[in-house]
C-alpha cells in the first residue's frame, strides 16, 4: 500500500489545511455571555483602560464538557480566553504598566482550556489566526475579501488583514502540501512522471503563498502593527518586561513562562522543510522544535508522520535524473525566495521600529534567527 495522498487522511482540511475545515464558532454558549460581552467591546475597553476593571469583575466560570458540549466551543473558549488574558496583560500602549498576573477568573478557566487542547495559556498563532476568522459570503472563495477576523484588539482594519494574509498564505499551500503527499506516493511506486508533476504542482504553490505575503502592505500599515497591537503577541519567556515570567492565579504551577505567537507556529513551512529535507542547527532548531508545543496537536502529528517517511530528496539524488533535479531545485529557491521576503516584512514592520538587536514575540534575536533560517534553505538543493 502507498502512503495516503490526502490531507483529510491525515485530520486535516482538504480545502483549508492547518485551519478548520468549517468556519470556526463565532459566539460560546450564553452560559459565558459575560466573557463575550467584552470580547464584543474589546477595542474600547482597551483604549479607555476599563479592561482590567472588568475582567477582575467576572464570575469564576466552569470550562468543562458540560459547559463547552462540542471541541468547537473549546476553541472559541481558548480564543476568547487568551484574547482577554492578553489584553488584560498588556493593554498599555506604552509598556509602563504591564501586569505580571492573570487573575483567577480569567487564568482557570484559560489553563484548564489550554490543558484540554494541549495548548499552552498564551496567544499562539492557532488563536490569532487559525481560528480567528470567518466569511463574510460562505457561498463564496475564501479570498482576501471575503475573510475577516472574528477577534482583534484595536477593531483596526490593519490588524485584521495581518491574520488574514496569514490565513491566505495557509489556503495556498494546500494544492503544495496535497501534492508533497502523492510525491512521497510516487517515490514508493517509482513512478518518475507523477513525481515530476507533483513537484511541478508544489513550486507552483510557493509562487502563489509568496504572492500573498506581498500583500501585507496592502491593507497593514507597519506602525499600525507595531505601535498598535504587536504587544498583545508577546509571552512572558524571554521577555524583559516579564522578569519574574507570568502568575496565573489559583493555577498550579501558578508561575509559568511561554513563548509568545510567532509565524514559527504555523506548521506549513515545516512541512515543505521536511519534504525538502532542509536542516536547522543549534537554537534555530531548538527554537523551532519548541514552537511545535504551540501548534495544535493534530498538526505536530502530522509533521511527526511526515518525519518517518522516505526521502524524496535522497530519492531523486540516487535517480541521476537532471530534470526531477531541476524541479526540486526550483522549490528550494521557491522556499528561500519566501523567506527572505519574509524578512522584508519583519525588517520594515519590526526590526525599523527598534535600535539594535530586535526581539520576535516568539522570543528570538529576530534578525540573526530569520537570516540563518532562510540562508539554511539553499543547503537543500541537489547538484547536477
Amino acid at each position: 500500500m502507498t502512503s495516503s495522498t490526502k490531507l483529510s487522511d491525515y485530520g486535516l482540511s482538504d480545502k483549508y489545511g492547518f485551519m478548520p475545515s468549517a468556519e470556526p464558532s463565532k459566539r460560546l454558549p450564553e452560559y459565558f455571555a459575560e466573557w463575550e460581552a467584552i470580547i464584543d467591546h474589546l477595542p474600547e475597553l482597551i483604549n479607555s483602560g476599563e479592561i482590567r476593571e472588568k475582567v477582575k469583575v467576572l464570575p469564576l466560570l466552569e470550562a468543562s464538557s458540560k459547559t463547552l458540549p462540542t471541541e468547537e466551543d473549546w476553541w472559541r473558549a481558548y480564543i476568547v480566553t487568551t484574547f482577554i488574558g492578553q489584553a488584560y496583560i498588556w493593554m498599555d500602549e506604552n509598556d509602563k504598566d504591564i501586569m505580571h498576573s492573570v487573575p483567577e477568573c480569567v487564568a482557570v478557566p484559560w489553563c484548564t482550556i489550554s490543558k484540554h487542547l494541549d495548548m499552552p495559556p498564551v496567544v499562539t498563532y492557532a488563536t490569532a489566526c487559525l481560528y480567528n476568522w470567518q466569511l463574510h459570503d460562505s457561498t463564496a472563495p475564501p479570498d482576501g475579501d471575503n475573510m475577516y477576523s472574528l477577534i482583534t484588539y484595536t477593531g483596526s482594519e490593519d490588524e485584521s488583514w495581518f491574520y488574514i494574509v496569514c490565513l491566505l498564505i495557509e489556503i495556498e499551500a494546500v494544492p503544495g502540501m496535497e501534492a508533497i503527499l502523492k510525491a512521497y506516493a510516487a517515490i514508493e511506486m517509482q513512478d518518475d512522471q507523477a513525481l515530476a508533476e507533483n513537484l511541478t504542482k508544489i513550486k507552483d504553490s510557493m509562487g502563489c503563498m509568496i504572492r500573498e505575503l506581498k500583500r501585507m502592505r496592502e491593507r497593514c500599515k507597519p506602525e499600525v502593527f507595531f505601535k498598535k497591537f504587536r504587544r498583545f503577541q508577546r509571552g512572558s519567556k524571554n521577555e524583559p518586561l516579564l522578569p519574574d515570567k507570568m502568575h496565573y492565579e489559583g493555577v498550579e504551577p501558578e508561575i509559568q513562562e511561554h513563548c509568545g505567537a510567532s509565524a514559527a507556529q504555523s506548521s506549513t513551512l515545516p512541512v515543505f522543510d521536511i519534504f525538502l529535507g532542509v536542516r536547522h542547527t543549534g537554537e534555530n532548531f531548538e527554537f523551532l522544535q519548541e514552537q511545535r508545543t504551540h501548534m495544535p496537536p493534530l498538526h505536530r502529528k502530522f509533521l511527526e508522520e511526515l518525519e518517518i517517511k522516505p526521502s524524496v530528496r535522497e530519492y531523486i539524488e540516487a535517480s541521476q535524473n537532471p530534470g526531477l533535479k531541476q524541479k526540486f531545485n526550483a522549490i528550494a529557491d521557491g522556499l528561500t525566495t519566501f523567506r527572505s521576503e519574509h524578512f522584508k516584512i519583519v525588517t520594515s514592520y519590526i526590526i525599523h521600529f527598534i535600535p539594535g538587536q530586535a526581539t520576535g514575540t516568539g522570543g528570538t534575536a529576530l534578525s540573526s534567527f530569520l537570516r540563518e533560517v532562510r540562508d539554511d534553505t539553499p543547503a537543500a538543493k541537489l547538484s547536477y
